[in-house]
């Protein structure tokens, strides 16, 4: 009678640690530079996807998955890089302005983790430039489609928002 059930318990234990030979994990289609194409909007259910018209409008930046576990994003307003500061230098110096203007750049760095069947990416933030983001966990809801990655916040919430990625191509 032991051996039936010790025969039945390493059946079950080997069905659950075996995987399928052609499950593959999604962990790897992330590795690499990703470059923001747009962030969009949709108000309910019924109405499509639209470019964001607020300050996420014509936003840019990048997106790195290590393949390691390791991730950073980085992005700014459009023309971010053209503004002019009107401080002399120094951080004594800088003016509302300038303070605003900083407050536009946008950045986290952490771990991140793979749910192949939800399609859920987590984000386990380490470092961000808010510090009310430091060790929260950002769940983004993700699609692959060709080169372009979408991450959505998973919220059940509207509006909603997600963002466009396009692949980098660095071997060239």
């Amino acid at each position: 009678m032991f051996q039936r059930y010790l025969y039945f318990a390493i059946t079950i234990t080997l069905l659950h640690s075996c995987k399928k030979e052609n499950e593959t994990s999604d962990f790897a289609k992330f590795t690499g530079r990703w470059t923001l194409d747009r962030v969009e909007t949709q108000v309910d259910s019924t109405d499509g996807w639209v470019p964001r018209q607020d300050n996420y409008k014509n936003r840019k930046g990048f997106i790195i998955y290590d393949g390691k576990g390791g991730m950073g994003v980085h992005h700014v307003t459009e023309n971010y890089d053209k503004y002019v500061f009107e401080g002399s230098g120094g951080l004594d110096s800088l003016t509302t302005a300038d303070l605003r203007h900083l407050a536009d750049n946008f950045v986290y760095f952490g771990k991140y983790r793979v749910n192949d069947s939800l399609k859920v990416i987590e984000h386990h933030i380490e470092s961000a430039n808010y510090q009310n983001m430091l060790g929260t966990v950002a769940k983004r809801n993700y699609l692959f489609s060709g080169d372009t990655l979408i991450l959505s916040p998973t919220t059940n919430r509207y509006p909603k928002t997600r963002l466009k990625w396009i692949k980098l191509n660095d071997e060239k």
